[in-house]
């Protein structure tokens, strides 16, 4: 049990971001107020405004279920059930549209940790690669990657999350509360068994080579089965766990460790000749969109 509530505590306080509720003493929106919220300014990328005001609702497998308010780009969510359940917390996102009906949603939680999510609203599908601090190149898993069912939304009819975020103290007691009230396994301590999304990714990819510049110049993946390699302007390649997820025809969530406080995430539209990518190279958190080349 001693170990079961130190990685709780560590996941808490790493991947969940509470700590923003922490040292805010403000009261949220309410639902009609959220509806009719615009923001003067756009700082959460290119598929904000299309979500704005609006409220989603999914649920994962063996996880939980989520409830969010997107606005002043910021996202308020709640748990419900598993892990999360009756916890709020409130993030700053990137989100960005992908394609028709697809987006990329990603925060992060102080200097480690964040979770990065696709949702597939026409086949009302989500996927989560999430991101624990205390992975290394040796953990079973250093993404979580889980995958559920969108039940509600984009929609301003959706159910609202109700209710404050909570402070880190509740948060973690809540953690530990609901990992013993759903009977769950410990996050991150055993590895998952790969769904059809992550084996047809792995079959798409097979030799598939990614290459495009960002801001620290060329940037060349490969994904070999169970081994994704990387390099960076033509240097010797590093080797990764492979955490890839098929989200629809030519569209690809890919996530490696290649930094160990958030990892790197992007995702791939084969289709645009495009990639998509929430973190710059000095860890800022915004949204960079790349050709393919």
């Amino acid at each position: 049990m001693g170990k079961k509530i130190f990685l709780l505590v560590i996941f808490a306080t790493i991947s969940i971001g509470i700590y923003l509720a922490f040292f805010s003493t403000k009261k949220t929106l309410s639902k009609d107020q959220i509806m009719n919220a615009v923001a003067e300014k756009n700082v959460s990328g290119s598929g904000y405004r299309d979500l704005e005001g609006k409220f989603i609702e999914y649920e994962y497998v063996d996880f939980g279920k989520f409830g969010l308010a997107i606005y002043d780009n910021k996202i308020k969510w709640r748990g419900y059930g598993g892990y999360f359940d009756g916890i709020v917390s409130m993030v700053e996102p990137q989100i960005t549209k992908v394609s028709d009906y697809i987006y990329f949603l990603s925060w992060v939680f102080g200097d480690n940790g964040g979770d990065n999510v696709v949702v597939n609203f026409k086949s009302k599908k989500v996927f989560a690669h999430l991101r624990s601090g205390n992975a290394n190149d040796e953990s079973p898993s250093d993404f979580e990657m889980i995958h559920g069912t969108v039940l509600c939304g984009p929609s301003t009819s959706c159910k609202y999350p109700e209710g404050d975020p909570i402070s880190m103290l509740h948060m973690v007691t809540k953690l530990n509360l609901n990992t013993m009230k759903f009977d769950l396994p410990t996050i991150f301590e055993t590895k998952k068994p790969l769904i059809q999304a992550n084996k047809d990714a792995r079959n798409d990819l097979l030799n598939y080579t990614i290459q495009y510049q960002n801001d620290i110049g060329t940037v060349h993946i490969q994904v070999l089965d169970e081994i994704t390699k990387v390099s960076i302007n033509g240097g010797e390649p590093k080797e990764y766990q492979t955490n890839v997820t098929k989200i629809d025809e030519d569209i690809y969530f890919i996530s490696w460790l290649g930094n160990k406080q958030f990892g790197k995430h992007i995702v791939l539209n084969k289709k645009t000749n495009k990639v998509f990518d929430h973190m710059a190279s000095k860890m800022n958190h915004v949204e960079q969109i790349y050709d393919l080349e």
